[in-house]
């Protein structure tokens, strides 16, 4: 603890300050930049995800019509959520239904068994087959999947940015670093738990959702339940759009906020930037309604930047002159890596 606290130079609160610090203002400038993109870009995929799952509830309404319901309902609660109490209400109800979705999976999973065979044969006599592998319908490698697979991956580990904002704010401070163990460790038993179970039941088959996926599958008998996942599921990511679009519209607020003549305006100014962001978000969902798309591209550009190269190129260039060989190794390996998976992901994505 005495070798961390030395390091320090002064007290930092968030991100930007961190690359204020390191980098100067340019370099605070552009972390914000890609910090604020990241939080847009997640609307557009919130929106795209509770107009997959809607639309799997009620098949005769177009996904796009789906989304601009779901968005009317938003800027409804964007009214009545409008402080940071309120929304950590929203927080604890995202959590909840988040810890039931992945119970529910992990059971199911235990319950069904494999159900790619079925579903494999079931796909063939469709008019346009889905591909799968041969028996036993689970392909151990797939080349073309691993720039959306390393997307996915960084975006399911994304938020990094609130870390020095979560330090400040808590009461005991000194448990920080047991608090941010443990918290990752939960997120990461929850993926491969997530992804286990479903790449078990429904092989190469799977959707990018895995409850779209359990609610499609006619070999499950459980419509109720799986109706009730996918309700839940849409809750779930209905809690973190307010969630994540509350510190965007503050953000936005801030740049405004010298330009406003008092606060009555200001008030005004903050509830139509919150429509503005809904209305944005909508239209990037409905150009590009791909949820493993938008996830991917998010987490090579945004969340890479933002949770592996920064991290890094910040310590390196306040602490490099203290730091033994194998940190500045570790360093380096993080923002060469970040880069190149970064650059070559994206392209491929894209391609």
């Amino acid at each position: 603890k005495k070798h961390l606290s030395g390091r320090l130079r002064k007290p930092i609160k968030s991100f930007p300050a961190i690359a204020r610090e390191a980098f100067g203002q340019k370099g605070a400038m552009f972390l914000s930049s890609v910090m604020y993109f990241e939080l847009f870009s997640c609307l557009a995929v919130f929106l795209v995800s509770m107009g997959d799952h809607l639309q799997t509830l009620f098949p005769s309404v177009s996904m796009t019509n789906h989304m601009i319901l779901v968005s009317i309902l938003l800027m409804v609660a964007t009214v009545l959520f409008k402080t940071p109490r309120s929304i950590s209400y929203l927080s604890v109800v995202g959590t909840f239904t988040m810890v039931a979705v992945v119970l529910s999976v992990f059971t199911t999973a235990l319950w069904e068994g494999n159900l790619a065979p079925e579903i494999a044969q079931q796909n063939l006599h469709t008019p346009h087959p889905t591909h799968v592998s041969p028996p036993p319908y689970h392909a151990t490698w797939i080349t073309a999947g691993l720039p959306i697979g390393y997307g996915l991956v960084a975006f399911c580990f994304s938020g990094h940015a609130v870390i020095p904002s979560i330090y400040n704010s808590m009461a005991r401070p000194q448990h920080y670093e047991k608090m941010i163990s443990v918290s990752f460790v939960l997120v990461l038993v929850c993926c491969v738990t997530v992804a286990g179970s479903g790449y078990y039941m429904f092989g190469s088959t799977v959707s990018d959702q895995i409850t779209i996926s359990l609610h499609d599958a006619p070999q499950i008998d459980a419509a109720a339940t799986m109706k009730g996942l996918t309700w839940l599921m849409i809750l779930s990511v209905f809690s973190k759009f307010s969630l994540f679009m509350f510190p965007l519209a503050l953000g936005v607020e801030e740049i405004i906020a010298p330009l406003v003549p008092n606060d009555r305006v200001l008030e005004i100014s903050y509830t139509l930037i919150k429509f503005t962001l809904i209305v944005s978000a909508l239209s990037v969902a409905i150009f590009i309604p791909s949820f493993s798309f938008l996830c991917s591209l998010v987490g090579l550009i945004c969340t890479v930047i933002v949770s592996v190269i920064f991290p890094a190129a910040a310590h390196l260039k306040l602490f490099g002159s203290h730091l033994p060989v194998w940190e500045k190794f570790i360093d380096w390996l993080l923002i060469v890596g970040g880069v190149i998976f970064g650059i070559v992901g994206t392209i491929a994505t894209l391609q």
